[in-house]
């Protein structure tokens, strides 16, 4: 039969040690800590701070992390922050049961339990339950601190990722000291794998020394010690003091028989206590030092050891007097704060009747001036129906001024083509000797010309559909190089005339999701005004590429170039674009309108040589929503 649980040894360092996050260098965090204090200025964030510092303070001073309690306490009372109330208890409950009131520390628990429940804090009930089983080991009650853990753990169900679920896993194999190896093995894993997931070392670290206290009390030495060893070492790294001190007390009972080994152990263990302040600890870890030294047969120490520890006990007994005056008078404050409450609730009762008569007074005043407010309501309504008139007044004004822009716009995306028809005719009629073959070629561009015009045409229809209703864009793949191939075949009269050539340096394989008959639109006003500026005998560029996600298209001529001025109105409505004629401004206008709708942006700008660029950027990819398919306007 495997032997019982060494709890005398290890209970003192344990006890609601897994309750909690293991803190990194608990004695840094504290410091840290009560530096930071009075640059708070957020009362209940002053509350959680010191409820933090009670809670790291209880292994290291249990007065003081009973001070930090109170303190908290009276504060969250005074600001009605119920759950740092109820979170500064926990920490009083747990400095009453260090310093062995079981009683009041459980009576203190049982209502913080109740408070986490009522506020549907699981976490935190699963923790209160750990503490309540903490409690029961302590005063010896095996049994009962098994029941609290199997409750923590029913309650951790519905929050298995909780890091808490990882100390209810390691405390259940603490308490439940009759588990077999695979059932400790299971529970130990389960904590670890949370650990693991949150990268939380020191819990790793202290599962370690847990299994490995399991196989030294069971007599599996060979397993015991590479455990013990390396979770020591681990600890010492990084600086966990509490787990460096627990692995110590484990190093020093593992080598019981070899007691000046085991004494070691224990004075590097005194060591940490005394320059880091662990109050608490100092009495049990003499106790074991003084066992030791007995075993030793080592008179002297055991003299030295035997003051040192009445000292301790007598430092001991007169703290817990002063610890017990303390609370005392906490407990009386608290019923006289329950007497002042009372008396507040009687004083709030009568300012609640002085407040209903305010009231019965501001409704007569409300009534006294109920026809005055009549009559500024009526008058609101009447500057609203005045603003209704003149917004409708705007609108009209608008739709006059887009039926004469749909006249120009439709005089300049037709004149060109079929000034281009018309030379082709006309040239028909002088050449009298031409060919069969030369009359069949021009009779083919003058088709495909009258073609090309009607194709226009029927989009421009189209685009005026979308002005004059509800504006909609209708988003498909669209080949880059392929729109602007179809765009240049439209011009290839003029250019012949002119000896103008167009390059199109637009690479293959360049897609945009987009409206294909308004890019359309943009790119034959864009070649178009490209066309009329250059002089003969000039070349015209036409380049796209994927800039992040958006397609960038560029039309560069060879022309006399724009000034600041026309750069900056080339664009408005208003302008007639400078050298630009009437109808080429108000396009490019119509122009910008389609690329803002499609989610992008237009501009101009002059060559380093003679000559502009004008360029435009669509998504190649647009988050299509119903803000793109809005009622619009023809303004740009």
């Amino acid at each position: 039969m495997p032997k019982p649980f060494p709890t005398r040894h290890f209970l003192l360092s344990a006890i609601f040690f897994l309750c909690f996050s293991y803190s990194y260098s608990q004695t840094q965090e504290i410091h840290k800590l009560q530096k930071s204090l009075p640059f708070i200025k957020d009362s209940i964030s002053y509350v959680n701070k010191i409820n933090r510092i009670g809670m790291l303070m209880y292994m290291k001073n249990a007065d003081s992390s009973l001070i930090y309690g109170m303190n908290a306490r009276t504060v969250a009372a005074r600001i009605n922050y119920k759950k740092g109330a109820v979170d500064a208890e926990n920490v009083i409950g747990i400095s009453l049961a260090l310093k062995g009131l079981s009683r009041e520390a459980l009576n203190i628990f049982s209502q913080v339990l109740a408070d986490y429940q009522e506020m549907g804090d699981k976490p935190n009930t699963v923790q209160l339950y750990m503490n309540l089983a903490s409690l029961q080991m302590q005063v010896g009650n095996q049994l009962r601190a098994i029941e609290y853990n199997k409750e923590a753990m029913k309650i951790g169900k519905d929050i298995p990722t909780d890091s808490i679920m990882s100390r209810v896993y390691a405390n259940y194999c603490m308490a439940n000291t009759q588990l077999p190896e695979d059932s400790v093995h299971y529970y130990l894993g389960r904590s670890n794998q949370i650990g693991e997931r949150i990268n939380d070392k020191s819990l790793l670290i202290g599962n370690k020394q847990i299994l490995g206290i399991f196989y030294m009390v069971r007599g599996l030495r060979d397993k015991a010690l590479p455990l013990l060893e390396s979770s020591l070492k681990e600890a010492k790294e990084a600086k966990l003091e509490r787990l460096e001190l627990q692995g110590l007390n484990a190093m020093a009972e593992y080598n019981a028989t070899n007691p000046e080994l085991a004494m070691k152990y224990m004075e590097e263990q005194m060591a940490i206590i005394e320059s880091s302040g662990y109050d608490e600890l100092k009495a049990p870890a003499l106790f074991s030092m003084l066992r030791f030294a007995k075993m030793m047969g080592n008179i002297d120490k055991e003299r030295e050891l035997s003051e040192k520890m009445i000292d301790a006990q007598l430092r001991r007994q007169a703290s817990l007097q002063k610890f017990i005056g303390d609370y005392v008078h906490y407990y009386q404050l608290q019923e006289n704060n329950k007497d002042l409450e009372k008396s507040q609730k009687a004083s709030r009762q009568t300012i609640m009747m002085l407040t209903i008569f305010s009231i019965i007074c501001g409704v007569l005043l409300l009534l006294l001036f109920r026809a005055y407010k009549k009559i500024r309501t009526d008058s609101k309504k009447k500057a609203a129906l005045y603003e209704i008139i003149d917004k409708k007044n705007v609108s009209l004004s608008e739709a006059d001024a887009m039926k004469s822009n749909l006249v120009s716009i439709l005089a300049h995306d037709f004149r060109s083509p079929l000034i281009s028809t018309l030379y082709m005719i006309r040239l028909l009629e002088r050449n009298t000797e031409l060919t069969e073959s030369e009359k069949e070629s021009f009779y083919l561009t003058i088709s495909n010309d009258i073609s090309g015009t009607l194709e226009n045409f029927d989009a421009t229809l189209q685009w005026i559909k979308r002005q004059l209703g509800e504006f909609k864009i209708n988003f498909e793949t669209v080949d880059i190089r392929s729109l602007l191939d179809e765009a240049i075949s439209g011009y290839n009269a003029q250019l012949n005339e002119k000896g103008i050539s167009i390059i199109n340096n637009v690479p293959e394989g360049i897609f945009a999701t987009s409206d294909k008959e308004m890019l359309q639109f943009v790119n034959r006003n864009l070649l178009s005004n490209a066309l009329k500026f250059s002089p003969k005998g000039k070349t015209i560029a036409v380049d796209a590429f994927k800039n992040g996600s958006e397609i960038v298209i560029s039309v560069k001529d060879e022309g006399p170039g724009l000034s600041d001025t026309q750069i900056e109105k080339l664009f408005s409505i208003s302008s007639k674009g400078g050298s630009l004629h009437e109808g080429a401004g108000i396009a490019l206008s119509f122009s910008k309108d389609f690329i803002v709708k499609l989610g992008g942006r237009i501009w101009a700008e002059n060559r380093t040589i003679a000559g502009s660029i004008f360029s435009y950027a669509v998504p190649s990819n647009p988050i299509i929503n119903k803000a793109m398919e809005t009622h619009s306007k023809i303004v740009a």
